[in-house]
């Protein structure tokens, strides 16, 4: 256990925070209505069925198929499905054993398997619509080939665009300024001297392994091994005794004290973060507004080693750690796809299954509201949407925070009924905020968690785009995103999506991460805001050079300025004009251009790290373009397609 923990639970405790709750209580009554089958003869009858619609057909049939099958048998006897549907995908090698039990088991709160979430999907999915279609694409290993994207609009739900909303405010003299964190993906069981060079997903933990060779790579090298380091009172850093790692002859690559590229955040590198956050506003006479936290708390540990424990202790962990050194601060927030239990799912109200989730509404509405960050009002609401809200800030501007996972491809209850282009709601609670937001000539910032073109699914991503595309310029000040781990930014076209200056409608801000998983430095931001407009005057962004703390002898990082987001490409642009989509298109041409601007830009991506890609390779970063010039699905996937042409 890391002693930092402890102290910041003291500090907490004095805040008055409690949460008394039995979550756990809750997710365990909410998994268990599932009950497993023991009826081998219906077992078997499903992997027999199983096995005859995968032969003989395409590999995308066979996936639609199986699908029908599916569905009758959630329908009828789902209890079967988590028990037969593992059985069969290990036996005809549909995948690994890992991966089979991962996707199909039955969930609990012991074992986070996705095999619950399955059948509920199955129950509503149209196996041979577009639902079969779309779940065989980003589900099933692109058994299918992705379908074409319905034309669906909500433009019903707004009214006309007048003359003055095609005019983005101009900004005014004064300035305040803004905090901006991401993914922290705080790794609890991070162990120093545990293998950090290992064959899974994640490394640093008790159950690393490497990846064989034996040997110490680092030895008379690496020498930050320091177990007990932790943070005391005033958040002073105590380093401890020496371990010695290299006892261990099975180990090749010891876990250094403040982490690791191979590996997820240790909270004492979470604490370093804020902690430098905080002495660098002392250090220079600078507070921020409020700051904005876009998700992610849980580490990338493999779903046989995830449990609700350790989910819901990760998310206590990461918020508390932000209120325990930023205090009064004002911290809005949103959940990251690892945000969930079981990973990246939520279901839509009235289906009858949203009460596997609300334990997570609940928590962060009592969090958030006990840490001061929310009132009673917007807590309530908090608890049934998903974790979504709106929030008027003290200096007049709107701030709505959505849940991503609502359009998340790997998110099962999103690919039911996929067809209608608000399945969960979230999409008119954004729109009815900026409608009334408009009405009052009030400015609006949008945060959530995933780009949609990284992970989203088309047709949200279409949606997302054309309520952007009407409340831009007007309305819409920002929108800010995390979940890469990069430094990057989206930019929003119109017309059919030519990528001129002309076109331009809008971009948004992606932020890099705290959490070095995987090779890059962990880094932090903060905007200078425009005080009439809200729009965003420069972006400032901090880092840590990681390596360097691996043979310091358990010194705490450095966390060093990078650059500034106005000045590190090298544009000609206005002091007095925002950092606005035109500007990051300005950018995205010398990218588009240049091997040099590509190089700076994969620099700024991942922070200086040891692995940055070496842009003059041949074919190295030409899909940057694509990435940063696209925000819908479609659109992303043409352009990359173009790029093999």
């Amino acid at each position: 256990m890391i002693l930092s923990r402890v102290i910041t639970l003291g500090a907490i405790a004095a805040t008055g925070a409690a949460f008394s709750q039995d979550y756990k209580a809750d997710a365990n009554e909410a998994f268990n209505e599932l009950v497993p089958s023991n009826n081998q003869t219906a077992i078997d009858q499903l992997i027999h069925e199983l096995r005859e619609v995968s032969i003989n057909d395409s590999r995308c049939q066979a996936c639609l198929n199986r699908l029908e099958v599916g569905k009758k048998w959630a329908q009828e006897n789902p209890g079967v499905i988590p028990v037969a549907w593992p059985q069969w995908c290990v036996r005809y090698k549909a995948g690994s054993p890992d991966s089979c039990t991962r996707n199909f088991a039955r969930t609990t709160v012991e074992r986070n398997a996705e095999g619950s979430n399955f059948v509920d999907m199955l129950t509503l999915i149209d196996p041979h619509g577009y639902d079969g279609q779309l779940y065989c694409q980003y589900l099933e290993e692109d058994s299918c080939p992705k379908p074409p994207t319905p034309n669906s609009s909500l433009s019903h739900l707004w009214p006309p665009k007048q003359p003055k909303h095609h005019v983005a405010p101009e900004p005014g003299n004064e300035t305040f300024n803004v905090l901006h964190i991401s993914d922290f993906h705080v790794e609890l069981d991070y162990t120093v001297g545990a293998e950090s060079n290992c064959s899974a997903t994640m490394c640093c933990t008790p159950h690393s392994q490497g990846k064989g060779g034996g040997g110490y790579l680092y030895k008379g090298h690496w020498n930050s091994f320091y177990k007990d380091a932790h943070y005391e009172n005033e958040f002073t850093y105590v380093k401890g005794a020496y371990y010695n790692v290299f006892q261990n002859s099975s180990i090749s690559a010891p876990a250094p004290t403040f982490g690791h590229y191979h590996c997820d955040a240790p909270e004492i590198l979470v604490n370093s973060s804020i902690n430098s956050v905080v002495d660098y506003g002392k250090k220079h006479n600078l507070s921020f507004e409020f700051a904005m936290f876009t998700g992610d708390l849980i580490d990338h540990d493999e779903q046989a080693w995830m449990n609700f424990d350790k989910s819901l202790a990760s998310e206590e962990a990461g918020f508390r750690d932000l209120k325990s050194r930023l205090g009064d601060m004002p911290v809005y927030s949103t959940l990251g796809n690892h945000d969930s239990y079981p990973y990246g799912e939520i279901a839509q109200e009235g289906h009858g299954f949203s009460n596997k989730y609300t334990w997570n509404n609940d928590l962060m509405a009592e969090m958030w509201k006990d840490y001061g960050w929310i009132n009673e009002t917007t807590s309530q609401f908090v608890r049934t949407h998903y974790t979504g809200f709106a929030v008027d800030t003290k200096v007049g501007l709107r701030i709505v925070s959505l849940n991503s996972n609502c359009y998340y491809r790997k998110n099962h209850y999103a690919f039911w009924n996929a067809t209608d282009p608000d399945g969960f709601g979230m999409w008119s609670f954004l729109i009815s905020e900026l409608v009334d937001a408009e009405s009052k000539g009030q400015r609006v910032w949008i945060m959530t968690h995933i780009p949609p073109i990284v992970d989203g699914l088309p047709l949200p991503s279409k949606i997302f785009y054309e309520i952007i595309e009407r409340f831009s310029p007007y309305t819409i000040a920002g929108v800010f995103f995390g979940h890469t781990h990069l430094d990057q930014f989206n930019i929003l076209y119109a017309g059919n999506n030519t990528k001129t200056i002309e076109n331009v409608i809008n971009h948004a801000w992606i932020s890099q991460a705290v959490t070095p998983w995987f090779n890059n430095n962990p880094s932090w931001r903060w905007y200078e805001i425009d005080k009439e407009t809200f729009s965003v005057m420069n972006a400032y962004n901090y880092y840590a050079k990681l390596n360097e703390t691996f043979d310091n002898e358990g010194k705490e990082p450095e966390w060093l300025f990078e650059y500034s987001c106005r000045d590190g490409y090298g544009i000609d642009w206005p002091k007095t004009s925002p950092l606005n989509g035109t500007y990051w298109h300005l950018v995205s041409e010398k990218i588009r251009d240049s091997v040099e601007y590509r190089q700076i830009y994969e620099n700024y991506a991942t922070r200086f790290s040891p692995y940055v890609p070496d842009c003059s390779q041949n074919g190295k970063c030409l899909s940057d373009y694509c990435t940063l010039s696209s925000f819908q699905v479609d659109d992303y996937d043409n352009c990359v397609s173009q790029l093999h042409t």
